[in-house]
């Protein structure tokens, strides 16, 4: 048996060892090699798994084209003439004179384009074309819990995070699916369990398998990791309109989905914990097992690396020593109030949470837009602004990496405010051109979320990295929750159209006022702790670091 022996540093590298950071451990083992393209390769099947659930919704709530069935039982001499809207008729006597007017309850659909959706089987039209959005707004709702399942992935890691998330979401859809399939029920039933099944589902596992993509890489990486998640939300676009397109039925749908989510089960075994997590909570020996793995797969002897890994580790059992010798004592109160008062993370949680409340709105309204668009096929026009979505993402990765995080999404929120004021002026035009306005909208907000994603976990130090995306994320989720909520409710006066969309885009300029006051966090390492004895928003960079994000 052949043993390896820990190759001393050199001098230089030995006065630089007191700042050696895990980062360049990680370096050393391998940071983008066969390690992270096998893990990569199933934690994106998430990210996949959050765009088929958040779309469901474009599909299940479709409004396919339908004809009021009027009574019968009409007496002589009366006359009976249907809205074009089919929403409700008249009844006229034979001097054609209208003597009521009356709602109609009951239509027969054309199920031969989307097959049949709940609109359908729960008669949400009409007078109640309100009720189809909630369906939106219930998943968006429970991903407003992601603030909490946030620091609940600070609290007992990432990797238990996915499979507690995943089991939930897995136990309440076989729960609900099976009642709506085999038992028979009202109407006000069904919809009750969809929205139940609607909730569960919003609370996804995206934070933490993103943060987890993240982490298992240095932040020389993190523009295209991160952005890999994002694209793969995209492909899950493109799935769910396949899907949707062979199921034709709402129900069967969610089977489908529920089957996705089945296979990823087995991968939850070996699914690694963040390096980066384990050491801010001194779990060293799981640190340099998950580190053991990474260099093996990566081919990298531990010579490379252990010699690093040690310095690493007495650094931080003398700093965690000091920090105890130290310590002074403070209750919860104290904590939380030294937390809620430091200024520098507080302004940026509270600004980071603005610029997603008005982005996943924006995002969302362009999104669903596309379903209800009448110019073009929904499943052709979904797949169109799936790819435009990537796009959007890929660009906004290639940009970052020379530009940086926030002249980038300056830029993209300037694309999205042209959208926003070409909108109403387009709504006349012909059916090309509208097309083409609706998907610049899509790739602009795409590109600008993009840029979120990356930029908003980088504001953040490991220990509250989860807990400052769950902030955002709630934010979010509260600005895409409202979104169907606002189109179902002016979709029908024109007017109310066009002065929304100056609404959102003077939103969309405050977002870039407020992005002003950010720091940029272009190669900036990632730090692992609040500094409490600074109130400056910016750090420098370390002179001994020689790993930058880019």
């Amino acid at each position: 048996m052949s043993t390896e022996e820990n190759v001393p540093l050199s001098s230089d590298e030995e006065n630089s060892s007191n700042n050696v950071t895990l980062e360049r451990v990680i370096e050393e083992c391998g940071s983008f090699g066969r390690y992270q393209y096998m893990h990569f390769f199933f934690l994106i099947l998430f990210p996949v798994a959050t765009g088929v659930y958040n779309f469901y919704y474009v599909f299940a709530s479709a409004e396919t084209s339908y004809q009021c069935i009027t009574p019968y039982n009409i007496s002589q001499g009366f006359s009976l003439e249907i809205s074009p809207s089919q929403c409700s008729y008249e009844i006229k006597n034979v001097q054609n004179q209208t003597m009521g007017i009356f709602p109609c309850t009951n239509w027969i659909y054309n199920p031969t384009i989307y097959g049949r959706t709940f609109t359908e089987e729960a008669n949400f039209i009409c007078q109640y074309s309100f009720y189809h959005s909630l369906l939106a707004t219930t998943l968006q709702i429970g991903a407003m819990f992601t603030f909490f399942t946030g620091r609940l992935t600070d609290w007992i890691g990432r990797r238990c995070s996915l499979r507690l998330l995943v089991g939930q979401l897995l136990v309440t859809s076989l729960i609900t699916q099976g009642l709506l399939q085999f038992v028979p029920m009202s109407r006000n039933h069904k919809f009750i369990l969809v929205l139940i099944s609607q909730f569960s589902a919003g609370i996804d596992t995206y934070i933490a398998s993103f943060i987890l993509i993240l982490e298992l890489t240095t932040s020389s990486h993190a523009a295209f990791t991160g952005n890999l998640a994002l694209v793969a939300y995209s492909v899950g676009e493109v799935i769910v309109t396949g899907m949707a397109y062979i199921c034709q039925h709402w129900l069967l749908l969610k089977w489908a989905m529920t089957l996705y989510m089945l296979a990823l089960v087995p991968y939850l075994i070996f699914v690694p914990e963040s390096p980066h997590w384990l050491l801010t909570k001194h779990r060293y020996a799981e640190l340099k097992q998950v580190l053991h793995q990474m260099a093996q797969t990566n081919r990298r002897s531990d010579s490379r690396w252990l010699i690093y890994y040690q310095y690493l580790i007495d650094n931080h059992r003398k700093q965690k020593y000091l920090n105890q010798k130290n310590k002074v004592k403070l209750s919860f109160l104290s904590k939380s109030r030294r937390f809620l008062t430091h200024v520098p993370t507080m302004s940026k949680l509270f600004i980071s949470g603005f610029l997603g409340f008005v982005t996943l709105l924006l995002y969302f309204k362009v999104s669903f837009g596309l379903g209800t668009m009448k110019e073009i096929n929904l499943y052709l026009n979904m797949i169109i602004g799936a790819i435009v979505e990537a796009i959007g993402y890929i660009a906004s990765s290639l940009l970052m990496i020379r530009y940086g995080r926030k002249p980038i999404f300056i830029v993209f929120l300037i694309l999205t405010i042209i959208y926003l004021l070409l909108t109403p002026l387009a709504s006349h035009l012909n059916h090309t051109i509208i097309i083409i306005v609706a998907q610049l909208g899509k790739f602009a907000i795409s590109g600008a979320v993009g840029v979120t994603y990356i930029f908003v976990p980088e504001l953040f130090p490991t220990t509250i990295r989860a807990t400052g995306m769950g902030f955002f994320a709630l934010l979010s989720r509260f600005g895409s929750s409202v979104a169907p909520i606002i189109d179902t409710s002016i979709s029908r006066n024109t007017s109310f159209v066009t002065y929304i969309n100056y609404i959102y885009a003077l939103l969309t300029i405050i977002c870039v006022l407020l992005t002003l006051l950010l720091p940029e966090t272009r190669n900036i390492p990632l730090t692992d702790k609040i500094n409490y004895n600074s109130n400056r928003n910016e750090k420098a960079p370390s002179k001994t670091q020689s790993i930058t994000r880019t």
